[in-house]
């Protein structure tokens, strides 16, 4: 049962921040936050001990650092620097890759969908929830990209995979 919670939890803070995102071009900080605090829950009910769970962070620390660095660039935007490595956390060291290449494909599929509606979609065909978004721009709601980015990647998250596999088990 907890791993059902805990998988709900997990997607439906991705379909809220990229939700939120779409709406409002700006990724709430306690979903970030609650992404980092429920891990080591998510971590010791798969049976992850301490060490691992350290790794886990250390991965979400680097990918802090890199966003940062992204951010100052202006490459991103706060709130997806803050919820890219939050949500690598869940990847960890052996899912990092897997994320990043499934952000940066879903992330360039976004954009290019994104120039063709600035471009050639009429403004007041957008509904009224995209327009911020997609009217306003020039930003991409990049938690879009981040969410599907780690629904690509669930399979190398060892977490994730672990609760996926004990649902399908029933346990």
């Amino acid at each position: 049962m907890l791993s059902v919670v805990i998988l709900v939890l997990f997607f439906a803070g991705l379909l809220f921040a990229a939700v939120h995102d779409l709406a409002t071009m700006t990724i709430p900080n306690w979903v970030s936050i609650a992404f980092a605090a429920v891990f080591p829950v998510a971590a010791l009910a798969t049976g992850m001990n301490l060490p691992q769970i350290g790794y886990h962070y250390l991965a979400g620390l680097i990918g802090l650092v890199i966003c940062i660095g992204l951010f100052s660039f202006g490459v991103f935007g706060g709130g997806d620097a803050k919820l890219l490595p939050a949500v690598l956390i869940w990847m960890g060291p052996s899912g990092w890759m897997q994320y990043v290449y499934g952000i940066a494909l879903f992330g360039g599929l976004l954009a290019l969908l994104f120039i063709i509606a600035r471009r050639f979609v009429p403004h007041t065909a957008i509904p009224g929830v995209l327009k911020r978004s997609v009217v306003e721009g020039p930003g991409i709601p990049y938690a879009v990209a981040i969410g599907l980015g780690a629904i690509w990647a669930m399979p190398k998250s060892p977490v994730l995979e672990s609760l996926i596999s004990a649902i399908s088990s029933g346990h």
